[in-house]
C-alpha cells in the first residue's frame, strides 16, 4: 500500500492553498475535506453556508476511510481535513491513525477567526476546529511516540520554498519547486465547498493571504470570546513548530 499524509488543520488556516500545491505535484491522488461530509451530510451536526453537495459521495466515516484506503492501492494519497468532523470517530481508530503520516497546520487565531467569520458569519463555537485539532495531535503523539509535524500558516506564507522544503523532508517524500507555482483556477477537488476556497482559486501560488475581513472584533465583540477560547490550543501546537529548512541549519 502508497504512503498516506493527512493534513489535519482548522477552517481558515492556508490548508487549502497547502493542499493546491500537492495537486500541483501530480504525484499524489488528493482528497478535499472527505470527512467532513460525516459531519454536515450524514450527522447534521451544524449548518454551514457554500455547500454543494456530490450525491455520489459517501457519507459515513466508514465509507470515506474506505474510499481513500482503496485509494493507497493505486498511488500515494494525501488528504487534508480538519478533526472536527469526524473526532470520536478518529479516536476510535487508532488503527487508521497509526497507518498513515499525520500532519498538522496552525494559523493564530486572531487572524483565522476574522477570515472565518467573514465566509461565515453565523459560525459557532463547534466549528472553529481548534481544541479538536490539539486534541488529535496529543492523541497521536501519545500513539506513534513521536511528535507530528505540525507547520504554522505565518511561515508558509512568509517563507513558502524553505517551509514546503521543510515539510517535504519531514513527511519522506521529494519537494519539487514547481509546485510552489500553478494556474489560476477551481479545482475539482473543491467542487462541494468552491465557496470558501475563491481566494485560493484565484491565485497562482503559496502567499500571504490577503486580510481582507469583513468583520473586526470592534464590530463582532463576540468573535473575540472565539478567538481568546481557540488561543491556548494554537499555543499548545505552536511550541512544536517546524523550523522552515533555510532556518534549521543556523
Amino acid at each position: 500500500m502508497h504512503k498516506s499524509i493527512a493534513l489535519w488543520s482548522h477552517p481558515r488556516s492556508m490548508s487549502t492553498a497547502l493542499e493546491r500545491s500537492f495537486i500541483e505535484r501530480r504525484d499524489f491522488t488528493v482528497f478535499h475535506e472527505a470527512f467532513a461530509y460525516v459531519f454536515f451530510m450524514h450527522e447534521e451536526r451544524a449548518a454551514i453556508p457554500h455547500k454543494n453537495p456530490d450525491p455520489d459521495h459517501p457519507l459515513t466515516y466508514p465509507e470515506i476511510k474506505r474510499m481513500m484506503e482503496t485509494a493507497r492501492l493505486e498511488r500515494p494519497v494525501f488528504h487534508k481535513d480538519f478533526p472536527y468532523h469526524c473526532l470520536d470517530h478518529l479516536l476510535d481508530d487508532p488503527g487508521y491513525l497509526s497507518g498513515q503520516v499525520n500532519t498538522f497546520l496552525i494559523r493564530d487565531p486572531g487572524e483565522a477567526v476574522l477570515s472565518h467569520a467573514t465566509v461565515h458569519p453565523e459560525l459557532t463555537r463547534e466549528v472553529l476546529g481548534y481544541e479538536q485539532l490539539a486534541r488529535t495531535f496529543d492523541f497521536v503523539r501519545e500513539l506513534t511516540g513521536s511528535t507530528p509535524v505540525v507547520v504554522n500558516a505565518a511561515d508558509l506564507a512568509a517563507r513558502p520554498e524553505a517551509t514546503l522544503a521543510a515539510y517535504c523532508d519531514a513527511v519522506g517524500i521529494p519537494f519539487l519547486p514547481e509546485a510552489l507555482r500553478w494556474s489560476a483556477g477551481e479545482q475539482p477537488q473543491w467542487s462541494t465547498w468552491s465557496g470558501w476556497h475563491t481566494d485560493v482559486a484565484a491565485s497562482d501560488g503559496l502567499s500571504r493571504p490577503r486580510g481582507a475581513y469583513r468583520f473586526t472584533y470592534e464590530s463582532r465583540p463576540d468573535l473575540r470570546e472565539f478567538e481568546r477560547h481557540c488561543r491556548p490550543f494554537y499555543e499548545h501546537l505552536d511550541q512544536y513548530r517546524l523550523q522552515p529548512a533555510e532556518e534549521a541549519h543556523t
